[in-house]
């Protein structure tokens, strides 16, 4: 009985961990130019789950764009980001690559592309406008050369974030 209390208190205090702002904006670190993320968070009374979405937009380190001049230039990597409120200013979850159709090119409709994970993340808001980008890339060991995260190479860091001004 004691443990069910428990188990039920600890479930209470998580469903009521949800932030008391709204974070949805693009951020980034204006003194690393060239990456950021894009955040959407879900509000409102139709929605009793707050919810973020991100997405971490920076370069693929396992490839160059040969159609940028000289061949040099990075290719965009686009990495997915969710998870669930620990405290009011903490967000932590996966970050997971995927793979689709070019946009230039027609969908398939009901092909489905593979979501895969690859690293874990944490947003930690010391603000409404600041806040600190804990990431992880580490894709499973052995993976098909068909998966999303295939070539990725390992990795961690911490990164100040800030709203960007438009």
């Amino acid at each position: 009985m004691l443990c069910t209390l428990a188990a039920s208190a600890a479930l209470q205090a998580a469903a009521q961990a949800a932030p008391n702002l709204d974070y949805t904006d693009m951020w980034w670190n204006p003194n690393e130019s060239g990456w950021g993320l894009s955040i959407r968070q879900k509000l409102g009374p139709n929605n009793p789950v707050d919810r973020l979405v991100a997405i971490w937009y920076t370069y693929d380190p396992r490839a160059t764009d040969p159609a940028s001049p000289g061949g040099t230039g990075s290719v965009p990597l686009w990495l997915y980001m969710t998870g669930e409120w620990s405290t009011p200013t903490s967000y932590a979850g996966t970050i997971s690559a995927t793979t689709g159709t070019h946009f230039t090119q027609p969908w398939i409709p009901f092909d489905p592309y593979p979501i895969a994970e690859v690293g874990s993340f944490r947003l930690r808001f010391t603000d409404a406008g600041h806040g600190i980008f804990d990431y992880t890339i580490a894709p499973p060991a052995g993976i098909p050369t068909t998966h999303p995260g295939y070539g990725l190479p390992t990795m961690s860091g911490t990164k100040t974030i800030e709203r960007q001004v438009f």
